[in-house]
Order: structure tokens, then C-alpha cells, then sequence
């Protein structure tokens, strides 16, 4: 797709003798390139299109179809062929080539639509984004190859207009191998040097022919001032560019007006989203050295957290409940064996088990977020998990007084704080009755005085980690 706009930087003039010859360099070239691409294109197609077909998806897959069949047919390969072994003349392959200019915008179209999906399927942000940076060059390319190949063509026009009073007009034929001799009546005509827009105006193509670019034999002679005038246009969204009566120029100034603004809205959006982005992944980072139980993990796993959270910005606070569940799954399991196993020794229950029963259960715990003020458990409501206190502080009391609770350092308070555990009701009502699904009934109430962060062991998981152990 990138040297699709050259095909139009093959034709180069020859002022002395008013005609036009092919550049066979460059038409190699492209015609190699642009048959390589269709075929690489259709074979990587083909198979989805079988796909879908046995899918039933033949209805909804016939547009799209067509559009991939209209995108890799050879028409510019055949048109060049045609024009170089004579077949049409040269007015006429330049009427034609706009088709091939209806072809290439069809073909920006799917690629940015197929670069869409493979960006949302197969997680390609990197490449799709890198894609879409080179959009403002690529625009550049194209209005630069538009640029030539319309001063070109507007050169050929005015040869076919200056020889209008002459009888051999007719049998001129603008291609240099067929060019019977010169034609140097038109060179007054034609002269972009009187700059005078009454005898035939060039409109803005005026400086692509006085400069000589259409010339030059070298390509990169042709290519790079086109380039230039073309990225310089872009830049100031058209500004500058002589007003013309004639339509099809107006059109094409304003489309690289339109197109330099959107590009410039694109890269400014870029740029402040990336520059937000950054700021961002700064500040999670911050977040997470803040977060007190990260300390307690071993320094091999905060690096790969960290390392972690910079390719996978999000948005919301760091807790627990964030950084286990938005972490790949072995570092979501190192997490919490590392945090998990220390607070479940504690229970007294629990503490002659082995190191393997009590990392099935640290497999089992789920990590949650409690606000402040918010009840955890009621009095005379069933107790369905255990909590495990990781971070915070709460209450619990009764209906008639606030009573002591038992704690893992044997003090009698009414609260919960880190590393503070409730609920072990639970082990004794599974380890007697695995088959009853009447859970223990609370004795107290349980409200978060700040924002709380805990492990919870749901009644059932460690119903089946009972199971399990005994078989």
C-alpha cells in the first residue's frame, strides 16, 4: 500500500519534445510489489473467507468480498502495460488511472478496518498504533504522487489545447516513442516562465512545472520535492495555495485542507493521551509503593508487579481487590499465598496443617474491598465466610451491649484491625456435618469503621478444601 501512490510518479515529461515517457525503473518496481501484496493479501484472506462460508456467513461476508476482490485487482498494473506497449493513448490512461485513485482509497479504507480488529482481537496495540502514527506521512505520499501526477497531466492538457490550430494536432500522440517530431509551437503556449493565468493556468500546479520535477529522469529527483510540497501543505492545512475556478482542483485543495486538520487533531490527541498516560502509570506506581501489604511481598515479586502495571494502565484505586484481580494468574497466586498463608496460621484450627492444605486454601480466599461504614455481617444472620483482615479497621458488637472479641493476640477488644480474623464458627460446623447446608447463626455485628481490605473464605470452598484434604 506504501508505493501504490509511486505508480503515479511513472510518467515523466519531456518538455522539448511535448510528450511523456515511462520511467521502466520505478514501473518494475511497483508492478512487483503491488502483484506481491494481492497475492500475500488473498491468500491470508482466503481462509476466512472459507470460514465464514461454512459458517453460513456467506450473505453478511458478500460485501466485504467484493470490497477485498475490488482492492487487489490489477488495475494499475494493467493500465501502465496498456499505455507503455501503446494499447491506449495517453489521454486516455490518464483518465483511467483515476480509477485506480478510487481503488487506493478503498483500500486505505479496509486496511485501517481490518488494523482495527486485528488491534481488538489479537491485542496488536503496539503495531496498530505505530500504524496509525505513520498516517500523517502516508497522507503526505499520496497528495505529493496527486500533486505530480495532475501537474503532469495538466502539462499534457496544455500541449493538446496549444495545437489545436494546427492539422497535425490530431495524430499527436503525447508519448515520446511515438513523438514523429517536436512540437515546439506549443512552447509558448505552455511556458510557465510569462505567468500569465489568460494564456492557460496551471492553478497550483504552476510550481511542480516551472520548477522542472516532471523533468527529472532520477525518481528521487521527481519524489522528494513533491514530498516536501506536500508536507509543508499538510502543516498549514492548505494555506497558501492559489484560488482556482477549475472544480476538480478545488476538490483536491480541500481534501488536504481536511485531511491536515484531521491529522493534526489526531496527533495533538496522541500526544496529550500519551502524556496523560505516562502521568498516569507514574502515579499508579506511586500508589502501589504506598500500599502497605505491598511491602511484605519479596522483592522479586514487587518488580514484577511493577513491571506489570506499566504495561496495563487502569484507572482505579490500588487495594487488594485491584492488584489481585488485575494481575496475571501466577502472579495473582503468588500474591496471595504470600499474604494469605501468614493470616490463616493464625487461626488455631488451621495451625497444624501443612504448607500445602494451606495454600489450597489461600487458592480458594477472595480478595475484597469493604467502604467504610458498611456492614460485613449482621447479628443473627448466617455466617457464610470467614474474614481475614489485611488492612483496616472495624466493629463488632451486639444487640444489647458491645461485646469482647478474640482476636489472634488473645487481648479482648471490640475490634477488628490487621491481621485480625472472624468467622472460625465455620470450621467447626464443616468439620461436623459436610453434608448440612445449615450454616452457624452470628452472634454480633460487624461494620467497617474505615475502608477495610481482607481475604474472604467462602462456607463452601472450604467445605470442599475439608473434602479434599481427607481423600
Amino acid at each position: 500500500m506504501v508505493l501504490d501512490p509511486v505508480f503515479l510518479y511513472i510518467p515523466v515529461t519531456n518538455d522539448e519534445k511535448k510528450c511523456f515517457q515511462f520511467d521502466r525503473w520505478v514501473m518494475s518496481v511497483v508492478i512487483a510489489e503491488r502483484s506481491a501484496f494481492g497475492i500475500w493479501y488473498l491468500t491470508n484472506r482466503t481462509s476466512e473467507i472459507r470460514e465464514s462460508i461454512h459458517r453460513n456467513y456467506s450473505k453478511s461476508l458478500l460485501p466485504v468480498f467484493l470490497l477485498d476482490l475490488s482492492i487487489i485487482l490489477p488495475l494499475p498494473q494493467v493500465l501502465v502495460l496498456l499505455a507503455y506497449s501503446q494499447r491506449i493513448s495517453g489521454q486516455e490512461f490518464f483518465s483511467l488511472m483515476n480509477l485506480f485513485l478510487v481503488q487506493h482509497g478503498l483500500k486505505v479504507i479496509r486496511l485501517a478496518k481490518l488494523i482495527t480488529e486485528w488491534k481488538n482481537s489479537y491485542n496488536l496495540n503496539k503495531w496498530a498504533n505505530l500504524t496509525f502514527n505513520f498516517g500523517y506521512l502516508h497522507a503526505a505520499n499520496v497528495f505529493g504522487s496527486l500533486w505530480y501526477f495532475f501537474a503532469v497531466q495538466r502539462k499534457a492538457e496544455c500541449w493538446k489545447k496549444a495545437c489545436t490550430d494546427f492539422t497535425r494536432c490530431g495524430l499527436l500522440p503525447l508519448h515520446c516513442d511515438d513523438s514523429l517530431t517536436n512540437y515546439t509551437f506549443s512552447s509558448d503556449f505552455c511556458s510557465t516562465k510569462t505567468q500569465n493565468a489568460t494564456i492557460y493556468d496551471f492553478g497550483i500546479f504552476r510550481d511542480a512545472i516551472q520548477s522542472g520535477v516532471l523533468d527529472q529522469n532520477n525518481f528521487f529527483r521527481r519524489y522528494f520535492p513533491c514530498f516536501q510540497w506536500s508536507l509543508q501543505t499538510l502543516s498549514c492545512f492548505g494555506q497558501g495555495l492559489p484560488l482556482s475556478t477549475n472544480v476538480l482542483e478545488n476538490i483536491f485543495v480541500i481534501s488536504i485542507t481536511i485531511t491536515g486538520v484531521v491529522l493534526f487533531f489526531f496527533l495533538i490527541g496522541k500526544v496529550q493521551s500519551e502524556t496523560s498516560k505516562v502521568y498516569e502509570i507514574r502515579q499508579k506506581v506511586r500508589e502501589i509503593d504506598r500500599w502497605l501489604p505491598f511491602g511484605k511481598l519479596p522483592k522479586k515479586l514487587q518488580k514484577e508487579i511493577k513491571e506489570y502495571q506499566k504495561s496495563k494502565l487502569q484507572t482505579t484505586g490500588v487495594d487488594v481487590e485491584y492488584v489481585v484481580n488485575h494481575l496475571p494468574r501466577h502472579l495473582r497466586n503468588n500474591i496471595k499465598q504470600k499474604l494469605c498463608l501468614d493470616l490463616l496460621k493464625k487461626v488455631e484450627e488451621f495451625g497444624n496443617w501443612s504448607d500445602s492444605s494451606l495454600e489450597r486454601l489461600c487458592d480458594v480466599v477472595k480478595p475484597v474491598v469493604f467502604t467504610e461504614r458498611s456492614y460485613i455481617l449482621r447479628e443473627g444472620n448466617p455466617i457464610d465466610q470467614m474474614l481475614f483482615v489485611l488492612q483496616g479497621k472495624l466493629w463488632t458488637y451486639t444487640s444489647r451491649s458491645i461485646t469482647g472479641f478474640s482476636s489472634n493476640s488473645g487481648n479482648l477488644n471490640n475490634h477488628l484491625e490487621d491481621g485480625d480474623f472472624s468467622g472460625e464458627e465455620l470450621i467447626a460446623w464443616a468439620k461436623a456435618d459436610r453434608d448440612s447446608s445449615n450454616l452457624p447463626i452470628s452472634t454480633k455485628t460487624i461494620q467497617a469503621l474505615t475502608n477495610v481490605e481482607a481475604f474472604v473464605l467462602m462456607a463452601d470452598d472450604l467445605k470442599q478444601v475439608l473434602l479434599n484434604i481427607d481423600h
